[in-house]
């Protein structure tokens, strides 16, 4: 992949980030937060396309990097880290396979379909277990800090 394609893309998700923070109408001081968590995400993703064959590791890997950010934003700018995450996340969302997977279904066209939904399938489960690994992670510090805390008192 050229630069002029990585930037194209890096620029796309960027993009694509904004209108999501602005559709979930995040305060306008975190949205410049949530454009570098998607500039962050997709840079991530297009590393991991070059080195991963498996769609489930080329988005299992941007996921986690996506979730570990937006835990730490959210503790910063103390707001929920599921906005972050959810911006974050979306210029991975397989949007054009989730088409042509309903396309193929439409004009019966049943093995497309199937090869469609299996690779929809793939890189849902990478973003699903990319955000689980890492929400779990958190909970359990933070779970471990308020037993710690408690037994103190």
């Amino acid at each position: 992949m050229d630069m002029k394609q990585f930037t194209i893309q890096l620029l796309s998700g960027v993009v694509g980030t904004l209108g999501f923070a602005l559709l979930f109408r995040m305060r306008k001081r975190l949205v410049g937060w949530a454009m570098l968590g998607g500039a962050l995400t997709v840079a991530v993703y297009l590393v991991c396309v070059q080195h991963f064959e498996l769609e489930f590791f080329q988005n299992f890997v941007p996921a986690l990097v996506a979730t570990a950010f937006s835990e730490i934003l959210a503790r910063l700018s103390k707001s929920p880290a599921t906005q972050y995450i959810t911006c974050s996340i979306i210029p991975l969302v397989p949007g054009s396979r989730l088409y042509y997977m309903m396309y193929d279904l439409v004009i019966g066209d049943t093995a497309a379909c199937r090869a469609e939904l299996t690779l929809v399938a793939r890189i849902a489960a990478g973003l699903a277990v990319g955000i689980i690994a890492v929400s779990v992670v958190v909970h359990q510090l933070n779970f471990h800090k308020f037993k710690i805390d408690v037994e103190t008192e």
